[in-house]
């Protein structure tokens, strides 16, 4: 016959075994998640071709952001910023009658990216390409004679591209894709490619 008072000091060390057990897998599982799926963070220089509200067009020079989370082996949610700078040429319309060259000015431009979206990629010995697919918004500053319009409007990212891993934390990135903003009575068209380090956690 077993006494109640040395069943339960047994159980109490079974349970702690068992969860102690539990705990050291579960950290196993998620070491080797993360070793097999490494979530990145990203930031380099940033090119962008716009055709702008304006209907003029601007080739642009800036940076870009962006943080992966991983959520599966081959699908990550993306947070992704940009800001590109410029200029544009414009004509002044106090000129009339002629266009003599100070008719034409210089409209500088300003362009700022928030975005956020899911990623695919396959990783494959030291390269990993990916594509990627992002909604959210562009704020856009024009300034031409002293006098500024901003706008803030929808938009939408389709990219690829291609991590080439340096080291086991480092790699180095190459993105190209299309940028749409705004509605269908008045749309931006961009194409957008940016290079720069990744850092894999």
């Amino acid at each position: 016959m077993v006494r109640a008072g040395s069943y339960e000091p047994r159980m109490r060390i079974r349970k702690r075994v068992a969860l102690a057990a539990l705990l050291l897998w579960l950290l196993e599982c998620a070491a080797v998640g993360q070793a097999s799926n490494p979530s990145n963070v990203f930031a380099g220089y940033s090119f962008e071709g716009a055709n702008l509200f304006s209907g003029q067009h601007a080739n642009m020079s800036g940076w870009n952001v962006s943080a992966e989370s991983k959520l599966r082996r081959f699908v990550g949610v993306v947070g992704d910023m940009s800001g590109h700078y410029g200029s544009a040429i414009v004509f002044n319309p106090f000129c009339s009658g002629f266009s003599p060259p100070g008719c034409f000015l210089n409209n500088r431009v300003s362009q700022y990216y928030f975005q956020g979206g899911v990623r695919g990629s396959y990783e494959t010995g030291k390269i990993r390409p990916y594509a990627e697919f992002l909604v959210g918004g562009v704020y856009t500053i024009e300034t031409a004679l002293g006098v500024s319009t901003t706008r803030i409007s929808f938009a939408e990212t389709l990219a690829a591209g291609l991590d080439y891993r340096i080291t086991r934390r480092f790699g180095w990135r190459l993105e190209a894709g299309w940028v749409g903003s705004g509605s269908t009575a008045s749309r931006q068209n961009c194409v957008r490619a940016s290079t720069g380090l990744v850092v894999r956690f």
